[in-house]
């Protein structure tokens, strides 16, 4: 019997599954520091007893590492969060791990991302702890792994079922693309009839450029603005000290839309489906004037990446 972790680990969020269990915090790490009992919430993560790692990070250290480096076998933020996933979700055991790269990092970073996720068990034992709980002892081991192009798993999350067997076979015969939008990447995945098409790329064009035009209507508007990853808070809850910035919030993320348009006309193909997925998704899919678009959820890359692990170790 497989046992498969599906992990997609982002500039922004990363994402965990392994049978049912979920782990999604912000890509972030932060000095930790001694916290009031009452102030330690159930998603908290600390890394080794050094460092706070998602939400903790954000909330309380002084000191954030935000990685802005695109190669995942080289970040050391984007090692500490996921380490701490692996470790939550796989503990002691050995798994088989289904990940993604950004489609023009991918043949480059394919090999080393590899290596790093195969050797974590050589590196030894590390400790985790989640919210007021204990202390554990990690040391997972990845078997095999199997590195896709970003969007690919949202394509399968699409077409299979969860038998990693095809459900949808009239569009598995379609021409699809998956607009992917991540924080600081977009991936546009063209698939048809079993194959990734050629005109797939992954282009810098991501939420942080909505974000960026964000902070500069805040500061207008109020003469100060949150950082760059503080911004995800206010953004769900449209409100900033007291001022209702959900005008600000559509005006930025039309922008964004307008130049996602933009990259997708570049591609000079018409597709039958159009999947339109990322945690941010739903604040662009209204400005997107494309035929059969679909809305696809934020976890949708971590259930396809179960599905391709289904399809491939049966």
């Amino acid at each position: 019997m497989y046992n498969t972790l599906n992990l997609d680990l982002g500039f922004k969020w990363t994402k965990g599954e392994r049978g049912g269990k979920f782990f999604r915090q912000p890509t972030i790490a932060g000095e930790a520091k001694d916290l009031f009992e009452q102030n330690i919430k159930s998603d908290h993560f600390i890394y080794n007893d050094e460092l706070f790692v998602g939400n903790a990070a954000v909330e309380y250290s002084d000191v954030k590492y935000f990685s802005l480096n695109n190669n995942k076998a080289e970040a050391e933020t984007s090692e500490v969060v996921m380490k701490t996933t692996l470790g939550y979700l796989a503990k002691k055991e050995k798994v088989k791990l289904v990940s993604g790269l950004p489609i023009d990092f991918y043949f480059k970073q394919k090999a080393p991302f590899e290596q790093k996720l195969l050797g974590l068990a050589d590196q030894g034992e590390y400790k985790i702890r989640k919210g007021k709980g204990n202390n554990i002892t990690v040391q997972p081991v990845i078997e095999e792994c199997k590195i896709v192009p970003q969007g690919l798993g949202v394509t399968m999350d699409y077409l299979l079922g969860d038998d990693g067997k095809i459900a949808k076979v009239k569009a598995a015969k379609q021409k699809i693309l998956t607009v992917d939008l991540g924080f600081y990447t977009l991936n546009l995945l063209g698939f048809s009839k079993s194959s990734i098409l050629k005109e797939s790329k992954s282009v810098l064009v991501g939420v942080e450029k909505a974000y960026t035009l964000l902070q500069t209507y805040i500061q207008k508007l109020t003469g100060h603005t949150p950082a760059i990853y503080e911004l995800d808070t206010y953004v769900i809850s449209g409100n900033y000290l007291g001022h209702n910035i959900v005008p600000l919030i559509q005006k930025a993320f039309k922008s964004l839309a307008r130049q996602i348009k933009n990259e997708i006309e570049s591609l000079n193909t018409n597709f039958d489906i159009y999947l339109i997925a990322g945690g941010a998704a739903r604040f662009i899919f209204e400005y997107l004037d494309l035929p059969n678009k679909i809305l696809m959820d934020q976890l949708a890359q971590v259930r396809g990446y179960g599905k391709i692990g289904k399809k491939s170790w049966k």
